[in-house]
């Protein structure tokens, strides 16, 4: 019987989780903190967890954790990176990462500095603790945009594309003193060079240190008046794709430098006129993922993937022997719900619409029933996401756009509040 603690099951590693106990694994959750956002326990299935805690001290979480007697320890979400990587090293486990690289694979101006120290391409870049000495490095750079940032954040969160000096001091000003989503105070900005090109997402999956290839994405984003980032369309590209091999092997090159020897990486890598640059990555499954959207498209995906490297160790390996890449079976869109008003969440008309899609496969809704919702700032304030899958790229190509139009018309909003009146 396979015993595993999934600290922060979030996010999509609520979905590694729940394979892994359709597997028949033993399962402990571990919250990182008793302070996460309430954002991340949505969807959360207590039912699937054997034993729950609350991570208060490290000395008293290790002691049940290893009353558990665990034999793999894997973070859901990006709040339990850290938390797992210690656990990890506390135990000796053998399906863990290289402890040494830990902050490396959380704090975004370590990583980036570690694979340049590596001779990797990578961003130009610069910590401030005040808007005097951001505007010093800014002022020498000598060229716009430029993206600042928190040092550890997730789903865009914090992140501004700055045009002119005044929207540097403007954002600056607006991360100093806060906490970000994952719940940690920003004392510091990240500032850095804006990397001109298309962004991808590369995902994998490792195992002693051989990568598994499970997803290529090229994402569409659209920025907000401010200069925040808004999640629009993960679009999956194929093995056969010009900038395919080019990103795997520098996506491989990042997974190795940060040490990345076991389990997921999610990486957001933009291919600039100069080639493949990362823009950040995460030793965590890819959040938008949905294990059904994948075996419609690809076969296997990040999630079954992960899973299978914890399960069927072995059956995992003899596919990275055959050194196969995935297949697009179908074509795919994730199309990020984007409001641009306020009003009262209702979906029942969306979901009729919906219906109508030929490449329509699932919508997820993060908003509930009659809430009220303001206009979309990131990822953590979109209404959901909705699933196109078909095999004719045309075909969800107009759906995406038929879905922007009812969007513009308001088709999720109403003005009063339902049970009003």
């Amino acid at each position: 019987m396979t015993k595993v603690v999934v600290v922060d099951g979030f996010s999509s590693g609520k979905f590694v989780a729940k394979r892994l106990s359709e597997e028949g694994c033993v399962l402990m959750h571990v919250a990182s903190s008793a302070n996460l956002d309430s954002y991340y326990y949505k969807g959360f299935d207590r039912s699937l967890y054997d034993q729950m805690i609350v991570n208060t001290d490290f000395a008293t979480t290790a002691a049940s954790v290893a009353r558990f007697k665990p034999h793999y320890i894997i973070a859901g979400a990006e709040t339990g990176v850290l938390l797992a990587d210690q656990l990890n090293e506390r135990f000796e486990l053998s399906y863990r990462n290289d402890f040494d690289k830990t902050h490396a694979r959380r704090n975004k101006y370590d990583m980036i500095h570690c694979i340049a120290q590596a001779r990797l391409p990578a961003a130009r870049q610069f910590i401030a603790c005040s808007w005097e000495t951001a505007y010093g490095w800014i002022k020498s750079h000598g060229r716009f945009p430029v993206v600042i940032k928190p040092l550890e954040s997730a789903g865009a969160d914090g992140v501004f594309i700055c045009e002119d000096m005044q929207a540097c001091e403007t954002a600056v000003q607006k991360l100093l003193g806060t906490m970000n989503r994952l719940s940690l105070p920003n004392t510091q900005v990240l500032i850095q060079e804006y990397l001109a090109g298309v962004e991808y997402v590369v995902n994998m999956v490792s195992l002693n240190g051989q990568q598994l290839v499970t997803e290529v994405v090229r994402y569409q984003k659209q920025r907000t008046p401010s200069g925040g980032i808004l999640y629009d369309i993960d679009e999956l590209i194929g093995p056969d794709s010009a900038a395919y091999s080019v990103l795997v092997e520098y996506t491989r090159a990042v997974v190795r430098c940060l040490g990345i020897r076991n389990g997921p990486s999610h990486a957001e890598v933009m291919f600039t006129e100069d080639g493949p640059k990362l823009v950040e990555i995460a030793a965590r499954t890819d959040g938008i993922l949905r294990p059904e959207v994948s075996s419609q498209t690809t076969g296997l995906g990040q999630i079954d993937a992960m899973v299978l490297s914890i399960t069927e160790p072995e059956t995992f390996a003899q596919l990275l022997q055959r050194e196969l890449d995935y297949r697009c079976l179908q074509h795919t869109y994730n199309v990020c719900l984007i409001n641009r008003s306020a009003g009262y969440f209702h979906k029942e008309l969306f979901q009729l619409e919906l219906l109508k899609l030929a490449s329509f496969f699932e919508a997820v809704f993060y908003a509930e029933e009659g809430q009220s919702i303001g206009a979309t700032e990131d990822v953590f304030s979109q209404p959901g996401t909705v699933y196109l899958v078909h095999a004719d790229p045309a075909v969800i190509a107009a759906d995406y756009r038929r879905i922007r139009t009812l969007e513009a018309q308001g088709i999720y909003l109403v003005v009063n509040h339902p049970g009003a009146g």
